[in-house]
């Protein structure tokens, strides 16, 4: 099945692009018509950094061990450091340069295609399927990139979230009431913290961290977003990574994420298409936990977790293949099925 879907998706793609390259060029239609331009090659990203941030532009530059190696390092790769037993799969250590790292996320060199492809570019699907581990299973198309209005969370609308959570379950995945006891037993990672939230449609998220005491919550949106409570601020991931990368970012004491990094870099929401793209993103986070903080994340997972699927370009469905460089550097706690309608598992982790 795989071989078929395989086939179908490279002749496809290759029909759609005529000629392409993500990450470090352009991409063509059919008429030779530019239809993504990579305006910051790994060089240009090093000399604009240079220009803003002299200091981290110095570091990035002693990290390149070799002029061959991709500006993510490790995290953009399926090669790791150190490997031991973890508690339900292998944990992966990589080094991670967190000047590099944010820089990226940033200013990321990888395209924004609009609409996004329909399937997946052809010198890609090595790596966004692991060789082949994790198969491109089905095709079911979203165009969700679209700029959309600012979405505004009045103070009567927050309120009523905020009570309705001490009253029934408002996570709008529906989960069989396996998330809130997962939260209240690690209460001690949320009271009296400042949190982040990465990822929000509704701030249900936001409502139940509040009502656990946490002391603060950032939440990290692509869209515009306004949340009128005043322990609450919204930031976009490129305004925050400025903040880290200038000096002023503060650390999180303990993230949070449901059904968010499985999109990650396969465009459905106007993000860049990259096959690494849910990888950058824990090493994000994790460049932004203080020392021994706490990651929350929640991403579809296999029943069987040998085996692991992407569904383009709606999500990735993971098993121990991916999962243990998903979560590279990050020592997992616990972990929860939450029993809702896309069968999510709740991981608590801790930096390392």
């Amino acid at each position: 099945m795989y071989t078929d879907l395989q086939g179908t998706a490279l002749q496809r793609s290759r029909n759609h692009y005529g000629a392409a390259l993500y990450c470090g060029g352009y991409a063509y239609n059919n008429n030779n018509v530019i239809v993504a331009e990579i305006n910051r090659s790994e060089s240009h990203a090093v000399d604009a950094l240079s220009k803003h941030y002299p200091v981290a532009a110095e570091q990035v530059q002693k990290s390149e061990t070799t002029p061959s190696s991709p500006p993510c390092g490790k995290t953009c790769s399926y090669e790791w450091d150190k490997k031991e037993d973890g508690k339900y799969y292998p944990l992966l250590y990589k080094a991670v340069n967190c000047t590099n790292t944010l820089y990226r996320m940033a200013h990321s060199p990888c395209p924004v295609i609009r609409p996004p492809p329909r399937f997946p570019p052809p010198e890609l699907l090595t790596n966004f399927t692991i060789d082949g581990q994790c198969p491109v299973s089905v095709f079911r198309y979203y165009d969700e990139s679209k700029k959309v209005a600012k979405s505004h969370y009045s103070v009567k609308m927050f309120r009523k979230l905020l009570d309705l959570d001490n009253v029934t379950n408002i996570n709008r995945y529906r989960d069989k009431n396996t998330l809130k006891p997962a939260l209240l037993k690690y209460k001690h990672l949320i009271r009296q913290k400042r949190v982040a939230v990465v990822g929000t449609e509704t701030p249900w998220a936001e409502a139940i961290l509040l009502n656990l005491g946490a002391i603060s919550v950032i939440t990290v949106e692509y869209r515009k977003l306004v949340i009128e409570d005043e322990r609450v601020i919204t930031t976009t991931p490129y305004i925050l990574a400025e903040q880290f990368l200038s000096g002023h970012g503060v650390p999180f004491d303990t993230v949070f994420t449901y059904s968010s990094l499985e999109h990650s870099g396969l465009g459905r929401y106007g993000d860049p298409i990259t096959p690494f793209g849910d990888l950058e993103a824990t090493a994000q986070v994790w460049c932004m936990v203080k020392p021994g903080g706490h990651f929350i994340l929640a991403v579809m997972v296999s029943e069987d977790r040998n085996s692991c699927s992407i569904v383009w370009n709606a999500h990735r469905i993971y098993g121990s293949v991916r999962l243990q460089h998903l979560t590279a550097n990050w020592r997992v706690l616990d972990e929860f099925r939450a029993l809702d309608r896309m069968k999510h598992r709740i991981f608590v982790m801790q930096k390392v």
